[in-house]
């Protein structure tokens, strides 16, 4: 009985996707103008700049985060037009598919995001690993640089569940629902 009450009928669940689909649009399109910034801030301070004093390793760092941020970008961009542009006037099954596919927690595309931390991360202990290693060993340095990166990943990742549960859970079961009893 108490599993019902988290569905949604058929209008409800299109207001509510109608709602959220704008909302996660204008989000993702935030994000993607963020991180497109980013890539021009980041590469001007480490690719470009011509300073004697940024080294090598900068640099390097600087093409990592200048790669990561342009992953998040194409990722963000994709999911712009994915949550931006839903046709509803479309099919009620394919309206729900959709809605399936968008709200799910986990897909493919995730891969991408995994990259781009990954070189975040690459970026991060190119930077700071040289300047811990005075007062630590390099094995030292790199492993409280890694914690703390792991640690900051694994609350988002926790954060980012939940608020996938509270958000976007109700309209995915909702369309699975919907679409499995328009199936039969």
């Amino acid at each position: 009985m108490k599993k019902d009450k988290q569905y949604m009928n058929l209008d409800s669940l299109i207001v509510d996707m109608q709602s959220k689909d704008n909302r996660f649009g204008k989000l993702f399109k935030r994000m993607q103008i963020m991180f497109f910034v980013f890539i021009f801030i980041y590469a001007g301070l480490f690719l470009f700049n011509p300073d004697s004093e940024v080294t090598l390793n900068d640099r390097l760092a600087g093409g990592c985060y200048v790669i990561a941020f342009t992953l998040f970008t194409i990722y963000f961009r994709k999911y712009h037009k994915q949550y931006k542009f839903v046709n509803y006037a479309d099919s009620v099954k394919t309206v729900l598919e959709g809605a399936v596919k968008r709200y799910k927690l986990f897909n493919k595309d995730y891969i991408t995001i995994g990259i781009a931390i990954l070189f975040i991360n690459a970026a991060t202990l190119l930077i700071m690993a040289p300047k811990y290693i005075e007062k630590w060993n390099m094995t030292k340095a790199v492993l409280l640089i890694e914690l703390l990166i792991f640690g900051a990943v694994g609350i988002g990742f926790i954060i980012g569940v939940l608020w996938w549960r509270k958000a976007s859970r109700p309209i995915w079961l909702s369309a699975k629902k919907l679409l499995k009893e328009l199936e039969e």
